[in-house]
């Protein structure tokens, strides 16, 4: 929800900006983004221990926590973390938004006044709409001023969707939004840390000339206290926050507005899981951005991954299909049924003034008599395995479809092979999210013909399907809401499905039932290569014929059925012509592309009964279905692979393990401290011993044992090399990071003799501002030109009293020659180098003063994490290994990695390595080849339960590959660039590791 500017408070708010570093209030500017927790890191690493010793602190520590410091940025910040965390129970914070919405400025208004523990008062304003929340003790009312309405509810609450202002943030953030990711932060961090963290990764700096703050494109200053001024790209955002409130009034009579009466729990929990629903879909986290690809069964059903696409199997009678579903999809259809009922239904209600659930009920009451008792069965037994009331899974599954959508048939002359392909391009509401139960259901009911229907979690009914009759269906609304006494339009789809065999049967379906408001249709049977168009209404039907010229569609063509509306049809019908005689599955598939299917493109399938086959494309929260891949799936391939699933056995319900995450704790204001340290400057040594340059002497200890595997040995050659005498330099103050330069020959020569030499930041242990004796870790950074995380990682082992030495890998940092890395670098030299430094360095690493050579460990960042896996499997030199972000079976991860494995993908492709040659090479550098040879009690993986540049199943493969228990690897829920705002809890664990504290 939009804050906003209150104008009538706070007059005259631009006559009282003043120079940053003597106020309190926050202006930002944004030219290219707006900068956000989410911009830092999208997600969290989720647990539970030490947090009552958190709490306790927090207790103890926050009145100092908030005190003024000499930190302008912090003091700044501190009226707004206050309330953000729950410290003010009173307080009055209004603004204004200003920003263009489809082309036109909008202006939005806000103030929500806080009176309490069970008070509030929250006010919006909108030109098109506006509403008011009042909530006291004992009663909650939803006004809507422009349709002169209040709803209203009194006594008891809903356990757990309410709104007393005590928690309620938590309330409406759920680890579905990247939102709730930085929620403790900002509850429980203090304004020093939240500054710090500012600091260290969005690198924000005050700007004296321009007396702002700027971190990337943003800027920001501070007018006066409890003021924030936002100009994001055209958007602009005034914000004020105070602690002056005065007592409320009473919830009055509203006697000039129409009163409808709720239960107050139904009206809090609407709004509650409206908002919340909300928060998912415009900030999604990584829980629905990317899935994790599992396999679930249960009796009678089975959902798996094909390329992408979520698959459901179902199998039995109505009971135990819908039991199964609900099983199955308990996550999903809940996200569903949020998104229609809660958030479309809060908006609908404040649209049209009137409550939507009773709407649906109204609906369903005209509809039910001609639901199939086998639908209700099955809908029923669903709602009990999704534990909810049946008769609110029954309303929801008549939700009124108002779609607008495209399709066509094209067979015979129009297409290559002469075979039917049929498309169906769903154009229908992506901003309810309900692209996120996207499912692709294969159902075959006790003596009923078996189908597919391409739908969505929690409901039954089709609107894209075809049987195992050749029989295909796609659905294109019309108009005619409200005209509810007949059979829903989803229900007669799905018994299509089920009871047809021919095309004439389901036209003869469609005559003799009664019919609900107005609906275009393409029906297709792949046996007869027959296609038909249908314009249905409750009072008429029509059956438009291929080649069949129609006032509303244009002159007929050839052995085709073409449906669509205004330019889209016109696009639609011009890509017929222009290809005619060559459609083949490629080609229908473009046919759907865009501009015929929309920017809401929910679904697109392209179905070619004759074979059985159908083309699947979903739209995710950043593109239309049109723009994702299609997924190729077979009916009957389908269908024979569900004989099992009557299995009362059948295996359980896969529930991902719950390992070492769990100790790594959401305690935010120890998380705030550790920051506090890592982003402040360290006071330079002042041992005697580190000053000038120091040499020493060292010898290779490599000496791999011998292998029982043959691929093991063959792989180990090209990566060892013969042991030798080296030296190993030390320059202290030599550089701006870590207290010294480290350097000693590389192993492996390359064409640059800079390269050659190999780097290394050492972040020395210390006692105050003298180094001190301690165990030591050697540090593999990320692919990142800045080494920025491989940094943090080496200041944190030395706050934790660890000698950090960040090793600079092939062509970075001091060891680069020329502005850039060289493009397009032989992948497999770069990674031997890499790998056969990083043991080298536990031998210069043992030769140096203060460092206890009796136990040297090696951790390593995505990039450095797979040159720690194979490093360290050499010959288990090192005493402790963490690897993180990293994985194994590298051909499939430059295949099908996304983001910075994507562009590795491109380079290599550019240069030529592809499929065979990339095999190849990617074989020599393997890291489950040899990570059998790790010790699995000294080795740690930590993985991102839903990274996509290193997909948690490479995670997996190294795993097994090491043979690690379940409590040595941590599977973080996070993504590939996440979980580091919490870095300072994982650095503990892995020092606690290598002290044996």
């Amino acid at each position: 929800m939009l804050v906003c500017w209150n104008s009538s408070s706070h007059r005259g708010f631009a006559q009282h900006q003043t120079d940053v570093s003597g106020s309190h209030g926050l202006t930002v500017s944004v030219r290219n983004q707006v900068i956000s927790p989410a911009s830092i890191a999208p997600t969290i690493i989720q647990g539970s221990s030490m947090k009552q010793l958190a709490f306790l602190a927090l207790a103890i520590h926050s009145t100092l926590a908030f005190a003024e410091t000499t930190d302008p940025l912090a003091d700044g910040l501190t009226p707004f973390l206050k309330a953000f965390a729950g410290r003010l129970d009173q307080f009055d914070f209004s603004g204004q938004v200003e920003t263009p919405i489809d082309g036109r400025p909008q202006s939005i208004s806000f103030r929500l006044l806080r009176y309490g523990k069970d008070s509030f008062d929250l006010d919006v304003t909108h030109q098109d709409y506006a509403i008011r929340l009042l909530r006291r003790d004992a009663a909650t009312a939803f006004i809507l001023p422009k349709h002169q309405t209040v709803f209203v509810g009194h006594g008891k609450v809903d356990e757990s969707d309410h709104l007393t202002p005590d928690g309620i943030i938590q309330r409406l953030l759920s680890n579905r939004t990247t939102v709730a990711m930085y929620l403790p932060l900002l509850q429980n961090g203090n304004p020093a840390g939240v500054s710090a963290l500012l600091r260290s990764l969005a690198k924000v700096k005050y700007e004296a000339e321009s007396k702002q703050w700027r971190g990337g494109s943003v800027k920001f200053q501070f007018p006066s206290r409890g003021k924030l001024v936002v100009d994001a790209k055209g958007t602009d955002v005034k914000l004020s926050i105070t602690e002056d409130v005065e007592v409320p009034d009473d919830i009055g009579d509203f006697k000039n507005l129409r009163v409808v009466k709720l239960e107050r729990a139904e009206l809090e929990r609407q709004l509650t899981r409206g908002v919340r629903r909300a928060f998912e879909i415009l900030a999604p986290s990584p829980v629905l951005t990317n899935p994790r690809d599992e396999v679930r069964k249960t009796s009678h059903g089975k959902m798996r991954w094909i390329d992408g696409q979520r698959v459901v199997m179902l199998q039995g009678t109505p009971e135990q299909i819908g039991t199964a579903h609900g099983l199955l999809l308990r996550q999903e259809a809940q996200a569903c049924i949020d998104s229609v009922l809660y958030s479309f239904g809060t908006v609908h209600t404040i649209r049209t003034g009137r409550w939507f659930r009773h709407d649906l009920q109204a609906a369903h009451k005209r509809l039910a008599p001609h639901i199939p008792e086998r639908h209700q069965i099955e809908t029923r037994a669903m709602a009990t395995a999704l534990e909810m009331e049946p008769s609110l899974a029954e309303i929801l599954n008549v939700f009124p479809e108002l779609f607008h959508c495209s399709g066509f048939a094209l067979f015979g002359k129009a297409t290559k092979d002469g075979k039917l392909y049929h498309g169906r391009v769903l154009d229908y509401m992506t901003t309810i999210g309900l692209q996120d139960s996207a499912t692709t259901f294969v159902v075959h009911v006790d003596g009923k013909i078996p189908f597919v229907n391409v739908g969505y979690a929690g409901f039954i009914g089709s609107v894209s399907g075809m049987n195992a009759r050749a029989i295909s269906l796609g659905e294109m609304g019309g108009r005619g809401e409200g005209k509810w006494d007949g059979v829903p339009m989803a229900t007669l789809m799905r018994r299509t499905l089920e009871e047809c065999e021919t095309l004439e049967e389901v036209k003869d379906l469609w005559r003799k039932s009664p019919r609900t408001c107005e609906y275009y249709y393409v029906f297709a049977d792949g046996k007869t290569n027959q296609a038909v168009g249908v314009a249905a209404t409750p009072a008429s039907l029509e059956f438009v014929k291929p080649g069949q010229g129609h006032p509303l569609l244009g002159d007929g063509i050839d052995d085709a059925v073409v449906l669509s509306a205004g330019s889209r049809l016109e696009t639609l019908r011009a890509r017929v012509k222009q290809r005619y005689g060559q459609f083949d599955a490629k080609l229908g598939q473009w046919l759907m592309s865009r501009p015929v299917a929309m920017e809401s493109n929910l679904h697109n399938v392209l179905f070619v009964p004759e074979d059985g086959d159908l083309y699947v494309a979903n739209a995710t929260h950043k593109k239309p279905a049109a723009e994702r891949p299609y997924t190729k799936l077979n009916l009957y391939a389908l269908l024979e692979s569900m004989k099992p699933l009557r299995q009362a056995d059948a295996t359980p319900l896969e529930v991902p393990p719950s390992t070492w995450a769990e100790k790594i704790s959401l305690s935010s204001p120890k998380v705030f401290a550790k920051w506090l340290k890592l982003a402040n400057s360290v006071e330079p040594l002042e041992d005697a011993a580190a000053v000038g340059r120091l040499e020493r002497k060292a010898r290779d200890t490599l000496n791999p044992a011998e292998d029982d595997s043959a691929d093991a040995r063959e792989c180990l050659k090209g990566l060892i090399w013969k042991p030798e005498d080296f030296q190993v330099s030390v320059e202290w103050k030599a550089s701006e990071h870590g207290d010294a330069i480290v350097r000693f020959p590389s192993p492996i020569e390359s064409d640059s003799p800079q390269n050659d030499t190999v780097s290394m930041e050492w972040y020395v242990a210390r006692d105050g501002a003298k180094a001190k004796t301690a165990r030591s870790v050697v540090v593999l950074h990320e692919s990142g030109s800045n080494m920025q995380v491989g940094r943090l990682m080496a200041r944190g082992f030395r706050e934790n009293g660890l000698h950090a030495f960040l090793l600079h890998l092939p062509h970075y940092g001091l060891r680069r020659s020329g502005a850039k890395r060289p493009a397009n670098a032989d992948i497999v030299t770069l990674m031997r180098q890499a790998i056969a430094d990083a043991r080298r360095a536990r031998d210069a690493v043992a030769t140096l003063p203060f460092v206890d050579s009796s136990h040297v460990s090696l951790q390593g960042t995505s990039l450095g994490g797979f040159v720690c896996a194979t490093s360290a499997s050499l010959d288990n030199a090192y005493d402790s290994v963490f690897v993180m972000l990293a994985g194994g079976n590298l051909y499939d991860l430059i295949q099908r990695g996304k983001k910075d494995t994507a562009k590795v993908r491109e380079q290599l492709e550019k240069a030529g390595i592809t499929d065979e040659k990339l095999q190849q090479m990617t074989q020599i550098i393997e890291p489950t080849r040899i990570t059998h040879r790790l010790s699995p009690k000294k080795t740690w993986l930590f993985s991102g339960e839903y990274d996509q540049v290193v997909p948690i199943d490479n995670a997996l493969a190294l795993a097994k590959s090491a043979r690690l228990p379940l409590e040595h690897h941590v599977r973080m829920a996070t993504d590939h660039y996440s979980g580091f705002l919490y870095l300072p809890i994982i650095l503990d664990e892995m020092a606690a590791r290598i002290t044996g504290n």
